[in-house]
């Protein structure tokens, strides 16, 4: 990563002479419109840092900084994929470990991509579809050459809710133990939720990504319980599934594997505009 700053324009910060990292460089004219000029790529473990590449295509690993460039990557730390070990060091750094990283739930999403069930149509007309929940709408027809319905399977749809449901929770006493962001669980029931805002002055928590059902229950500082959202109705819940952040930092990771690489053909002219960019 050294080797990307090493052209960059030179300051004074307050005595100090330093790199001026934010110099913007970008591809010239002709590179970005000739669709030719990159090629996807996918990286592969244990060949995935930038300067093996570069070595292996360039025929350098001085050129990991074009890798860089080509993918509009600022801070290599955040921008590139992650080895398995650069990635769990990461989450440990981050979230104090993989088990915590699994207890932060962030939001909801479909779960269709783990459902391959086809249904009947019978069945289909038995889902509940009124008011309160329309299990219907998570399901679309299969149809036969001449458009007759002969069951229906999962709709794919990347459909996504902050949360499931929002809680209030009044408490026999003040939650000044809590913080925003805790797990609040009760014991009899098993049912637990984040903490997302502390009431003191009434005695009451608000909640949200709730599982389980929670209760009344005096004994354990329990004294009633509102509902404020319902984003998911319990009859749709089996259509949803929690995301977590430890799934949602390796899904975002996986995806930074797909990345461009410049063509070799292409590398003297831009590195040369590269260059009288930055001198600019």
């Amino acid at each position: 990563m050294a080797r990307y700053f090493d052209r960059f324009p030179v300051v004074d910060y307050d005595g100090n002479i330093a790199k001026n990292i934010l110099a913007r460089v970008d591809f010239t004219d002709k590179t970005k419109k000739d669709i030719y000029s990159t090629f996807q790529f996918t990286l592969e473990e244990g060949f995935e840092r930038p300067d093996l590449l570069s070595y292996n295509y360039y025929g350098s690993s001085k050129f990991d900084w074009m890798i860089y460039l080509t993918n509009n990557i600022v801070d290599p730390y955040y921008d590139y994929y992650k080895s398995a070990e650069d990635f769990k060091s990461y989450v440990e750094t981050k979230y104090g470990s993989n088990s915590n990283a699994r207890s932060i739930t962030l939001f909801y999403r479909l779960n269709w991509h783990e459902d391959e069930r086809t249904i009947t149509v019978q069945q289909y007309d038995s889902l509940i579809a009124d008011e309160t929940a329309n299990a219907r709408k998570y399901w679309k027809p299969k149809l036969t050459n001449t458009g007759a319905v002969i069951g229906y399977e999962r709709l794919k749809e990347e459909w996504m809710v902050s949360t499931n449901k929002v809680l209030s929770l009044s408490l026999t006493v003040a939650p000044s133990g809590f913080e925003v962001g805790d797990r609040v669980t009760q014991t009899s029931t098993g049912a637990y939720a984040t903490v997302d805002y502390i009431d003191l002055e009434n005695n009451s928590l608000t909640v949200k990504h709730v599982s389980g059902t929670f209760a009344v229950n005096v004994a354990e500082g329990i004294q009633a319980i509102t509902l404020i959202k319902q984003n998911i109705p319990e009859a749709e819940s089996e259509y949803w599934y929690a995301v977590n952040a430890y799934d949602d930092e390796q899904e975002t990771n996986e995806l930074k594997r797909n990345i461009f690489v410049l063509k070799s053909s292409y590398l003297a002219e831009t590195e040369k505009q590269f260059i009288q960019q930055l001198s600019t």
